[in-house]
């Protein structure tokens, strides 16, 4: 019945509102079971998600054949991956033999270009800039020397075939070996299980977070919308203020200037330093078995240049550990910290603003000084050091 106002009384307005909660209340539980069911643990309605999938062998990689979008932070843009699962100038297929040179170029993150097309990245530049060779870009995000040595050793098995390997080491791998990554009694690369939440790179998820996809999407969406605001108006001196992201003692960066950063596992930072360097020997070993020569790169992220000198730890370990091994050795500090030197406004002209990761300048920086390095090789036909 309805009051003389004509309203509906609050005993069946109660009851209306009930119903339609529980209807949509299991509505949505009956989608999250539908997306669980389909997507088991991975969210993929986060973009990280949608272009990265696990791997039975070296962990994770980027699903092949991917035509569609990336985001990272403000940025977003169009990513295409090739057969192989690499990122590519298209979703093309990658033959296991070609019929020009081939180099297989392979990192973490700031190799995969993340937050950039493919032609903004420094090895798309390179691509460009050597159109007569084939390159292929194996690297993905959070890789590091085990997973260097995994993937390439699968791909060889596999039958690719490849004429030059040039791996950039990133100054995450050590944290990333320290702490991160363990072979188990198969060989598979597995991530432990044992970190402490402090020393995680990702905020543990809450349980309801992890039950339930769509809100965790919302969380995330919101949670990045109120970091990109204070980063918009944020100067360089509050992001380097404590806890923000480029400060002193970001502990993923800090060990090349900091040997006793915690968070590096029971053997610190040095075991880091060392496991690092046997997955390069086992990679190293694997590539001079089947012919193919190999070179390392180095850069600096943020912190080495607001920190440390450009004759850094992480410039010194892999120089010495490319000496008899390595066909080149490319070292980019120099060209950043001319960079630096030459520009006042260095940080935000290399590094997406509020992150480590390079802008396409920051890759021009890179891929200039590659290619000026590549050319002088093949000029002098002897191994060089960039400079």
């Amino acid at each position: 019945m309805r009051d003389f106002l004509g309203f509906i009384r609050p005993s069946r307005a109660a009851r209306f509102a009930a119903i339609n909660i529980a209807v949509f209340g299991g509505l949505y539980l009956l989608g999250e079971l539908i997306l669980h069911l389909a997507w088991g643990e991975h969210n993929l309605l986060l973009p990280k998600y949608a272009l990265m999938t696990s791997h039975p062998v070296y962990h994770h990689t980027l699903r092949a054949n991917f035509n569609g979008y990336d985001v990272w932070g403000p940025l977003r843009n169009r990513v295409y991956t090739n057969s192989l699962g690499f990122k590519d100038a298209s979703a093309r297929v990658v033959p296991h033999v070609s019929d020009r040179k081939r180099i297989l170029f392979i990192g973490d993150s700031f190799t995969e270009g993340i937050g950039l097309p493919y032609e903004d990245t420094f090895v798309g530049q390179f691509a460009a800039a050597f159109p007569h060779i084939e390159v292929l870009n194996a690297g993905v995000s959070s890789y590091s020397p085990s997973i260097y040595y995994e993937k390439i050793k699968h791909l060889l098995n596999s039958g690719l075939h490849f004429d030059e390997t040039i791996v950039f080491i990133d100054i995450s791998d050590i944290q990333n070996e320290a702490q991160d990554y363990y072979h188990d009694e198969q060989g598979v690369v597995r991530t432990a299980t044992n970190i402490p939440d402090h020393c995680s790179h990702l905020p543990t998820k809450s349980w309801w977070q992890k039950a339930f996809f769509v809100a965790d999407f919302v969380n995330e969406a919101v949670s990045a919308e109120r970091f990109m605001s204070f980063v918009a108006t944020a100067s360089a001196a509050a992001l380097m203020a404590e806890n923000r992201p480029y400060s002193r003692d970001v502990q993923i960066a800090s060990w090349t200037y900091n040997p006793n950063t915690p968070c590096y596992g029971p053997h610190g930072v040095q075991g880091g330093v060392d496991k690092a360097k046997r997955q390069m020997d086992r990679l190293y070993d694997l590539l001079n078995a089947r012919g193919v020569p190999l070179s390392v790169g180095v850069y600096p992220w943020t912190q080495q240049l607001l920190y440390d000198v450009e004759d850094s730890l992480q410039v010194r370990i892999w120089h010495e550990w490319c000496e008899g091994k390595c066909k080149a050795f490319y070292n980019h500090f120099p060209a950043f910290f001319r960079y630096k030197e030459q520009h006042a406004g260095f940080l935000k002209r290399l590094y997406i603003w509020g992150d480590h990761h390079l802008t396409s300048q920051g890759n021009r920086v890179i891929s200039g000084d590659l290619a000026k390095a590549y050319r002088d090789r093949q000029a002098s036909n002897i191994p060089s050091e960039a400079e």
